[in-house]
């Protein structure tokens, strides 16, 4: 799973959390950071950025005109979508600063889980990841427990690659179990089939990584970079997968296969729709 990936699934996660309990005065910015996320949804980046940008622009002027955490955090969402990682720091730190209201709990979340992003990007892996296991484990807010899970398992597979093998299978084996959990909470997420995905294909479980991957695209993807990278994966394990099978398994993998990529609109079994001549 890439950083950049990682940011998408954020930025969907942290949406959700905008729009269960902002203030009246930030109506505005709450609906352009909305719209964001739907066109990032639809795989419309280009105009997911123009409204984050939208959004950013309203919440500054919320913040101006009313400081409160909600309008940092607000903020500093919109910063994270745009890759504005010492601005967004900064916002969540007002945040921080100005405190939350009782009842509050999921916006704390969002700031935390932002700062930490920010920390990430700014070169601070090991305290982004220390955020990051606490918000999934205590999150009370579900999209907001998934996106942490997200960069935990981001971490997670660079630490494990650099590890020894038996080291390095009893990492991902936990990682595994981690993205278990997440699916015991919500079967029906495709982002947490992408995550479990990912780490089957470094354990070299290429047909499980292939089944959660196409599972995931079947249920819906939270952007358009990580659609293509659970495309990519599809691709990845479909090849090798058929390598190793003898002729008549092979032949019933590929009808199989084929009957998902006609179903996604794919050029052929190894194209898809997206993908450049």
């Amino acid at each position: 799973m890439t950083a950049r990936s990682g940011r998408s699934a954020f930025g969907l996660a942290l949406a959700l959390a905008v729009l269960w309990g902002c203030a009246s005065p930030l109506k505005e910015a709450k609906l352009h950071f909305s719209r964001a996320q739907e066109h990032d949804r639809r795989y419309e980046s280009g105009q997911a950025v123009a409204a984050a940008k939208r959004a950013l622009l309203e919440a500054e002027a919320a913040a101006r005109k009313d400081p409160s955490a909600q309008a940092y955090t607000l903020k500093g969402l919109a910063e994270v979508r745009l890759e504005r990682w010492p601005d967004a720091a900064e916002s969540f730190r007002l945040a921080f600063t100005l405190g939350f209201a009782s009842g509050e709990q999921w916006a704390a979340d969002a700031a935390l889980l932002g700062a930490a992003l920010a920390f990430e990007a700014s070169g601070l892996p090991e305290s982004a990841g220390r955020a990051y296991a606490h918000l999934m484990g205590r999150a009370k807010f579900g999209p907001i427990r998934r996106a942490a899970a997200g960069k935990h398992v981001d971490l997670g597979l660079a630490r494990a690659l650099a590890l020894n093998e038996k080291d390095r299978d009893r990492a991902l084996a936990g990682l595994a179990k981690d993205v278990g959990r997440l699916l015991d909470d919500d079967f029906a997420s495709g982002f947490a089939h992408y995550l479990l995905s990912q780490v089957l294909s470094h354990r070299a479980d290429l047909r499980g990584s292939y089944e959660e991957a196409v599972m995931a695209r079947e249920l819906g993807l939270p952007s358009e970079k990580i659609l293509r990278d659970n495309d990519n994966q599809i691709v990845f394990c479909r090849d090798r997968i058929r390598d190793a099978l003898p002729q008549d398994e092979k032949d019933r993998f590929d009808a199989v296969h084929e009957a998902w990529t006609k179903r996604w609109g794919w050029r052929d079994a190894r194209t898809p729709a997206w993908k450049k001549e």
